[in-house]
């Protein structure tokens, strides 16, 4: 019994030293497009069968065999759940309450309510309870299912911007800087509008665009425009897209959905930005994310929209993301952050990057490189930081945003 036990151990240790080698080489090749088989876990056990002894029954009573043999064939792939990985009520997440054990700083916190139901605002709970009958709605559900099917009918994934008509013409320089830099990405992006102008705007641009109406929005405006957000990418995953979730003040100079399908990062269930702060808003930057139509994803997320009348309490979406992701409850979700600034080695590059100069206008944003991949216009004085590190390329504001710049309305068709 004991040199099955040591046998045991064994081939537990070796498991882990290949993990942490798997995860060093992961961590250095990340961005690296190399070919690579994708990793079977199912092979991997069956391989290190012999890990299960012979003796049925260790000295603490534990049936190791039996119990090896009940989840060597486990299934590790997107379809996967694990036991007790569920969808969640407030009662039970009691995601106030349990926020204690988190960073202090921006903490949710009701000391009325462990689930922070009876310190929102009534007019907020109504327009989230709102969205969320939307969402749970039949035949509106079957009638948003058809919009999709006929939009994205081959598309594997779909770029996600929610935005009213105040944001809608970052959403259009988004468009207009891709195309610009020849990624087409018209026939993935989807707009959720909040209000009626950036739909009747969006609608006469030829975007695929969803009406407020879609989600039952009645409160336009950026939580509530998160909380549209939050509906559709729980939605669309659980049709089968994988979604790419993004603020509408982000341009790309490079395309990266290819992380959706690199296979040292299948097993991943969503990639965020990285916040770098230690306060309850980080580490996840919700302005990008990478959300994989897996099981776990659609399950966090749906748990997530059921909570969403945080937005309105914390003041803010990320903090509520970050919150859920520190909940035990979400524990087995595989997620990461992508890297703020990478250095460069032979195969790899990958910024993820905040577009921060000094005060919006100088262009001081130096850092910029051949390795950036998307710029995230944070903070105030949006289009001129766009505008300082040559990332604007719409001219006017408000109802003249449908207006490419001209020295690109040639590659920027349908404009």
């Amino acid at each position: 019994m004991a040199s099955c036990s040591r046998q045991i151990a064994l081939g537990s240790a070796l498991l882990v030293v290949f993990g942490l080698l798997e995860f060093e080489m992961f961590s250095v090749e990340m961005f690296s497009v190399e070919t690579i088989h994708h990793h079977n876990i199912g092979n991997v056990a069956n391989a290190n069968s012999s890990i299960a002894c012979n003796d049925t029954v260790g000295t603490d009573g534990i049936h190791y065999e039996s119990e090896y043999s009940t989840y060597k064939d486990t299934p590790l792939d997107e379809n996967h759940v694990p036991e007790g990985f569920v969808l969640w009520n407030e009662e039970a997440l009691k995601i106030c309450e349990m926020s204690k054990g988190g960073p202090e700083g921006r903490r949710i916190t009701c000391e009325t309510d462990p689930t922070c139901r009876k310190c929102v605002n009534p007019s907020d709970l109504a327009q989230v309870d709102s969205v969320y009958a939307a969402f749970e709605n039949e035949t509106m559900k079957s009638e948003r299912r058809s919009l999709f099917r006929n939009w994205f009918p081959e598309q594997k994934t779909i770029l996600l911007i929610g935005t009213d008509s105040r944001f809608f013409h970052f959403a259009v320089n988004f468009e207009c800087a891709a195309k610009a830099r020849q990624m087409n990405i018209t026939d993935m992006l989807l707009i959720i509008a909040t209000d009626v102008d950036a739909y009747n705007m969006a609608s006469k641009r030829g975007m695929k665009v969803l009406h407020p109406s879609s989600y039952s929005i009645t409160t336009p405006g950026f939580l509530g425009t998160m909380v549209a957000v939050t509906a559709a990418a729980a939605e669309l995953t659980s049709f089968g897209y994988n979604v790419c979730i993004m603020d509408a003040d982000i341009v790309w100079l490079k395309n990266p959905l290819w992380m959706f399908e690199h296979p040292k990062l299948w097993l991943l269930d969503l990639q965020f930005q990285l916040a770098p702060r230690w306060d309850a808003q980080g580490v996840a930057n919700t302005g990008f994310i990478l959300a994989k139509a897996t099981a776990k994803t659609q399950m966090f997320l749906k748990t997530l929209l059921k909570v969403s009348y945080l937005y309105f309490y914390a003041g803010d979406d990320q903090v509520v993301w970050n919150t859920l992701l520190r909940h035990w409850t979400m524990s087995q979700l595989h997620w990461q952050t992508l890297p703020r600034k990478l250095k460069k080695k032979e195969g790899v590059s990958g910024r993820f990057m905040d577009l921060h100069t000094k005060n919006g206008r100088d262009g001081s944003a130096k850092w910029i490189d051949e390795d950036t991949v998307i710029l995230h216009a944070v903070h105030h004085l949006k289009a001129h930081k766009f505008n300082a590190t040559g990332n604007w390329f719409v001219e006017g504001k408000g109802q003249q945003c449908a207006k490419c710049d001209v020295g690109l309305r040639a590659r920027c068709s349908a404009l």
